[in-house]
């Protein structure tokens, strides 16, 4: 078969940049991050995308084009094209289409916007990074065309190479138990920061011997949130500023990874954290329950704010106010019971603890997450795209 050209217009994922470094993939990925943007009305879209009701209000969503590239389709990331083959779009949520703002879609342009731009010919195939993006895409965004085929495929990361059935058979037995929380940017209070540094402080009265590291954007987050964790014996908080490798080693070196999130669609380090062969405490929000079966290789519990309902549609009071609710710092009483029961739970008994890390194991290199299968995915989808041409 002949290698599949792609041209890929958005700006990169780190998961993107591993599949397109896959090995004998059968698909040549190009890109750059050069683009022109295109606008429905005579304003600057760059500059009006932000958080302005002016620009909901007028249904500004992003379309970008780019000059003629050697490539059979193009493709982007949560981002509508204009050009002249076919192309895909990879979509992490509907929201993402129309820059998460409720608002922008629900306005008489925006709608007709999204109408438009889901009708032009050359958009030949949207892949959902999730079934719960996939089963709501019509609801939240807007009706898919016949000529549009659709696709679920996860995203591609491999395997953690420091991870096998011994290394972790090993660390079960280790008399520290290494908890592992993770949250980039500002999401440092809407992913459970704050629930889970009092749970720690908690266990660690109890006589646990536990740690935890946090990694996170630290100028994002106050300095007075930061100043105060950093004073809980046994934590430690160190900056986003690792290579894939060295987040690789950490992965591997700890026990669990806690993110009991109010505001995550599909987050990537849960799926890093699988694919360590971690057991996760996280919440039952939108595609998390996909990738951590409650009682198999984590355990869930509600969020302390439904950005998503159990429909996985979102909940506009929640996601239009986020400085009264996800952002607010106001602490969940029910998610700290949860995470001390659970990492006490798995704390005690170590033979749980280590079904649940080959569980996890397991699970990722297993259908539909496995790199194997996730590649054959793209190699169907892109064929399909370019003999619709």
């Amino acid at each position: 078969m002949p290698t599949l050209r792609v041209f890929f217009v958005t700006r990169l994922r780190g998961f993107f940049k591993q599949l397109f470094s896959a090995k004998d993939s059968g698909i040549e990925f190009n890109y750059n991050h050069k683009a022109i943007y295109e606008t429905n009305t005579a304003f600057n879209l760059k500059k009006t995308l932000g958080h302005s009701r002016l620009a909901d209000y007028l249904g500004l969503v992003q379309s970008i084009r780019c000059g003629e590239q050697n490539c059979d389709v193009y493709g982007s990331f949560n981002r509508f094209l204009n050009v002249n083959k076919p192309y895909f779009i990879y979509v992490e949520n509907p929201t993402a289409l129309y820059h998460y703002r409720l608002r922008r879609r629900n306005s008489i342009l925006g709608r007709l916007r999204l109408k438009r731009l889901i009708n032009n010919p050359n958009l030949r195939c949207l892949v959902f990074m999730s079934h719960a993006c996939a089963s709501t895409f019509e609801k939240v965004c807007t009706p898919i065309p016949k000529q549009c085929a659709t696709h679920v495929i996860y995203p591609y990361i491999p395997v953690n190479k420091n991870i096998n059935c011994e290394i972790i058979k090993t660390k079960s037995g280790q008399p520290i138990f290494k908890l592992l929380y993770i949250a980039q940017g500002t999401r440092f209070l809407s992913k459970g920061a704050l629930e889970i540094s009092e749970a720690f402080k908690r266990l660690k009265g109890e006589g646990m011997n536990i740690s935890l590291q946090m990694i996170t954007s630290i100028s994002d987050v106050s300095a007075e949130v930061i100043n105060r964790i950093r004073e809980i014996n046994g934590i430690t908080i160190s900056d986003f500023k690792y290579s894939y490798e060295e987040l690789q080693e950490i992965y591997a070196s700890c026990h669990l990874l806690l993110q009991p999130s109010s505001d995550d669609s599909s987050p990537l380090t849960i799926l890093e954290a699988i694919k360590s062969g971690l057991p996760i405490l996280s919440s039952r929000l939108y595609a998390i329950p996909e990738m951590v079966e409650d009682g198999y290789n984590g355990f869930l519990c509600n969020p302390h704010y439904w950005y998503f309902d159990k429909d996985n549609i979102p909940v506009p009071e929640i996601w239009n106010h986020p400085h009264r609710n996800i952002y607010s710092g106001k602490i969940s009483v029910d998610i700290i019971d949860f995470l001390v029961d659970k990492i006490g739970l798995l704390y005690n008994n170590r033979e749980l603890w280590l079904r649940m890390a080959h569980n996890s194991l397991d699970k990722a290199s297993s259908k539909p997450f496995a790199t194997d299968y996730i590649i054959s995915q793209w190699k169907h989808a892109i064929r399909n795209l370019v003999s619709q041409k």
